[in-house]
């Protein structure tokens, strides 16, 4: 018996059927390429919200951090030693700050104003913390309850 008449036709019937075979496994194995590249592309957008995010909340903290270092105490201006600034009217100035201007974004939720210290020479620290959902798992964090925790760390000192 022949090699042709074993496979029921010519030797080019044989040749087709190898390459209609590793035609099937190429389509799976760019469909798993695919896949992988979407996946490392939805997660490089991720990070890059959250990292979008946290810029937008140190903005934030800092410009919270400038109005606090504003917020002079008269009765403190003159007295010799210390600071002019105390804790308490920081903390209010960056409060209505905060008011005045609050973060614009709808992915950061949970702002909350954390520590506010005053130094001797006057600087003013303002802690923000807040939580945030990525991009394109926002809808996977909210229905969770899972978020991404933000802290920065805003400083200003009036002169």
């Amino acid at each position: 018996m022949t090699p042709a008449t074993r496979t029921g036709g010519p030797a080019g019937a044989t040749l087709r059927a190898r390459l209609a075979e590793a035609r099937g496994s190429m389509t799976i194995l760019t469909t798993g390429v695919l896949v992988v590249i979407l996946m490392v592309v939805g997660v490089g957008t991720a990070i890059t919200g959250v990292h979008l995010e946290r810029t937008a909340l140190q903005h934030a903290a800092d410009s919270a951090a400038l109005a606090a270092s504003q917020a002079v105490d008269p009765a403190r201006v003159y007295t010799e030693g210390g600071a002019a600034i105390h804790a308490d009217s920081a903390r209010e100035a960056a409060e209505e700050h905060l008011r005045r201007y609050p973060l614009d974004s709808t992915s950061t939720e949970d702002l909350g104003l954390g520590e506010v210290r005053v130094d001797p020479d006057g600087t003013v620290h303002v802690v923000l913390t807040a939580t945030t959902h990525p991009p394109l798992a926002g809808w996977f964090t909210r229905g969770t309850g899972l978020s991404v925790p933000l802290t920065v760390h805003g400083e200003a000192r009036s002169r």
